[in-house]
């Protein structure tokens, strides 16, 4: 998405960057000022380069009107690399902002890609995946493209920004559909890269909480094949794989063994618990209400929503005083805000009956009413064992108007129901089969779901279509029992 006004891309910090090289090849990139002079971008522009031309303006670069810049330091391996140019080059400049990125998160870049001659692009996209919790990783994380921008060279070197601060460097697109970044957070553990950035007096911002980690959770049993962000609301497409055409539910059920503990339990009770790891799995199962069908879509959305968004649980499924039910109840630190996330989970036999239960969740959530009876059972379950229970806490200050006690409210869904994707299993098409049963499931939510609620929620939809409920249901349970 692009939008008009670029004062909120802080253009005036983002420049056009020129390289040549030995022999008469050249580069194009981006980079940005983080204080008096001094830039960021991407190593793979500069390095090796005999100049490093930099146009503070589209003006500059169309006149030819340049700057020389000096490469005072670079690291391969992050791809990133500081430039210095002439004093009093610059007027303006980026802050950064270390800070964790969360999946879905709203955030925006502006460069200078070749496709548009030497005219900025400001783009408004969203986090699309995560890759902090991979030791291995070449990356920090992925961002969505733009529908206005086809081809992103030129635009290596990017900040990418949350408000009006730099918290990553876009450094590469890969095939169609993904560009990779490094962030803010990543880049500061150079202890050499801040060094020079600290010497030269930038404005760095710390996300409160920034030491912040989710709970450890067990191995996933999903796999998620789909994150189809065509339209709103987005929805990832869930699946637990075939083994010679045959459907994995005994791998699956093995997993979702290992997750009743983090399911059944809050972190409450698990600490202050006093028996063994086997005692506590014969606690946790004695908890799982086996009886209910809707538990095991619940169960499905909190590991879902655990493993996709480091999410804190503070509450499992309970009834309020209207003797209606709730999902999980879970809180996200996000940048510096918090987020509530309360869960509704569909189990059915078909997709219209499990999105009209979806629906009546969501309404009833988003009842006044019902949200502070939900804050109000909240309130018993932090306490001083929870981690980062110093910002959780806000969730259960009474003494706080509701709508001061979080940022945002986030409705987390896991539709689960019978498909014939999973029956009828096609090897050759099911990828493209699966593409249309998550639009049907788009558009059915759509037409449930009035505007206004879209304008005060974010929905975060999970879709797993399966063989026959009832037979998976009775293969957990039989797990359970083993």
């Amino acid at each position: 998405m692009t939008v008009g006004g670029l004062e909120e891309f802080k253009l005036a910090s983002i420049y056009v960057l020129h390289t040549c090289f030995p022999g008469g090849s050249t580069k194009r990139g981006t980079c940005f000022s983080i204080a008096q002079d001094l830039l960021l971008t991407a190593n793979h522009v500069v390095e090796g380069a005999s100049t490093i031309n930099v146009y503070l303006t589209s003006d500059s670069f169309a006149q030819n009107q340049n700057v020389v810049a000096e490469n005072i330091y670079h690291n391969e391996k992050l791809d990133i690399a500081v430039l210095k140019l002439p004093d009093g080059t610059t007027s303006s400049h980026l802050d950064l902002y270390e800070t964790r990125v969360n999946l879905d998160s709203d955030v925006k870049s502006c460069g200078y890609p070749v496709e548009k001659e030497h005219y900025p692009a400001p783009l408004k996209v969203k986090v699309t995946n995560n890759f902090e919790h991979i030791t291995t990783r070449e990356y920090s994380f992925e961002v969505s493209q733009s529908d206005t921008v086809s081809k992103y060279s030129g635009m290596s070197g990017s900040p990418v920004m949350h408000n009006e601060r730099c918290i990553g460097i876009l450094l590469v697109q890969q095939s169609s559909n993904t560009l990779y970044a490094v962030s803010v957070k990543d880049c500061l553990r150079d202890a050499s890269l801040k060094k020079v950035i600290e010497a030269s007096g930038v404005g760095i911002a710390v996300q409160e909480g920034i030491s912040y980690k989710a709970p450890d959770y067990p191995t996933s049993p999903f796999k998620y094949c789909i994150n189809c962000d065509a339209e709103a609301p987005n929805i990832r497409g869930i699946e637990i794989g075939f083994t010679l055409k045959q459907w994995n539910l005994s791998d699956f059920t093995e997993r979702v063994y290992d997750w009743i503990v983090d399911y059944c339990l809050t972190h409450k009770q698990q600490a202050n618990f006093t028996g063994g790891s086997r005692s506590l799995f014969k606690f946790a199962r004695s908890q799982y209400p086996i009886n209910d069908l809707s538990a095991f879509g619940d169960l499905c959305l909190h590991i879902a929503i655990r493993e996709s968004y480091s999410t804190i649980p503070v509450m499992n499924k309970v009834f309020d005083v209207n003797n209606k039910t709730f999902s999980c109840t879970h809180a996200v630190l996000n940048f510096d805000s918090i987020e509530l996330w309360i869960g509704a989970s569909a189990v059915t036999t078909c997709i219209e009956d499990a999105i009209s239960s979806a629906i009546e969740s969501i309404n009833y959530v988003t009842n006044i009413k019902s949200l502070k009876s939900r804050l109000f059972t909240l309130t018993s379950e932090i306490d001083d064992s929870w981690p980062h229970k110093d910002k959780l806490q806000r969730l259960a200050d009474s003494s706080r108007e509701i709508n001061e006690r979080f940022d945002k409210i986030i409705i987390p869904i896991f539709i689960m129901h019978d498909s014939d994707l999973i029956t009828n299993y096609d090897s050759t098409n099911f990828m493209a089969l699966f593409y249309e049963r998550i639009s049907e499931c788009r558009e059915l939510l759509k037409s449930g779901v009035n505007d206004s609620q879209i304008e005060l929620i974010d929905l975060r939809v999970f879709y797993f279509p399966v063989s026959d409920i009832n037979e998976v249901n009775a293969a957990l349970l039989k797990e359970l029992n083993s």
